[in-house]
């Protein structure tokens, strides 16, 4: 039997919801890099995110059997991919302009449907459609001071793409891993994972991160911050991400979670007082046209009351 529309739907709104979420934590994570190193507050906040959901395992209903080999190279594969995207993406936009930055992540949107040609996957045409238009309303919001000029590529562009990349990646690897594996024991490998690999890079290649953490208790907003972007953007948002991923295609899901960049505007508008002006409300307007478009192709592919003709 074919897959109804209304379930589509149902992974749309979901993704919406933790697109939201994340754009709610823009404000927190801005905050947070007055106190934290980039390494140090993305291993920490899956490290904590693993652990919160650890404890609520208990009241969720589980297979009687599970297959445990998938489900830890799902976690693993996942949690790398995700660990690395979130902390290439936050060393780029340290040492990058507004404008390539904000061009070179919402790139991703764009790979997303790349890498799943390569996976057997071909989108519709309306898609790529909605691709570019949803590129160029995330290019209003994140450049709002009108220079779409990129400079230079510079050493930050290179991370800024590389973190697109791996998002691209995690996407299309989740649509796969959400289908047979129960969501909250994949989202907790993954988170472990996530904060397992960044662990080890810092280690390796940065060992005085993991020696100089903050004091905790020097001022409220350093644990205000970790527990709200612990508990939103990992434990809530990316669960939320993996339940609409298990109904939305991964192409669809991808221009979703570009609405989080209108979120991330819309609370730096009412929290920090930042500009929200006709042009960023231009820049949304697209992202929802574009949003709008990819789910014309599905309606008319799928059978919207998911009933069968009768012959």
């Amino acid at each position: 039997m074919n897959k109804s529309y209304p379930d589509n739907l149902k992974g749309a709104i979901i993704i919406l919801f933790a697109s939201l979420i994340w754009g709610s934590t823009f404000v927190p994570q801005k905050i947070a890099m007055d106190f934290w190193s980039p390494l140090q507050f993305t291993a920490i906040r899956f490290l904590i995110g693993a652990f919160l959901l650890l404890l609520i395992i208990p009241f969720f209903q589980l297979p009687k059997r599970l297959n445990l080999k998938p489900l830890i190279i799902y976690g693993l594969a996942l949690g790398t991919f995700l660990g690395f995207a979130a902390l290439f993406q936050q060393i780029g936009l340290v040492t990058t302009t507004a404008t390539n930055a904000g061009f070179f992540t919402s790139l991703y949107v764009l790979l997303v449907p790349i890498i799943g040609i390569f996976l057997g996957s071909l989108p519709h045409f309306s898609l790529w459609i909605a691709v570019v238009i949803c590129i160029f309303g995330s290019m209003l919001l994140a450049v709002p001071e009108g220079n779409f000029i990129l400079e230079k590529i510079n050493k930050g562009d290179i991370w800024v793409i590389i973190g697109s990349l791996l998002w691209a990646f995690h996407v299309q690897v989740l649509s796969f891993g959400v289908k047979k594996n129960p969501i909250m024991l994949l989202a907790i490998l993954q988170f472990f994972f996530a904060s397992l690999v960044l662990f080890v890079f810092g280690f390796l290649f940065s060992p005085n991160d993991l020696l100089n953490f903050p004091n905790l208790f020097i001022n409220p907003l350093v644990i205000g911050t970790l527990i709200y972007c612990s508990v939103g953007s990992v434990c809530i948002a990316f669960v939320l991400q993996m339940i609409g991923q298990r109904y939305s295609p991964p192409n669809e899901a991808a221009i979703i979670m570009s609405t989080e960049a209108i979120f991330a505007a819309f609370f730096g508008w009412l929290i920090l007082s930042e500009f929200f002006n006709a042009r960023i409300i231009t820049g949304s307007l697209l992202i929802f046209i574009g949003i709008v478009i990819s789910q014309i192709y599905p309606m008319r592919n799928y059978k919207i009351f998911n009933v069968e003709s009768e012959k």
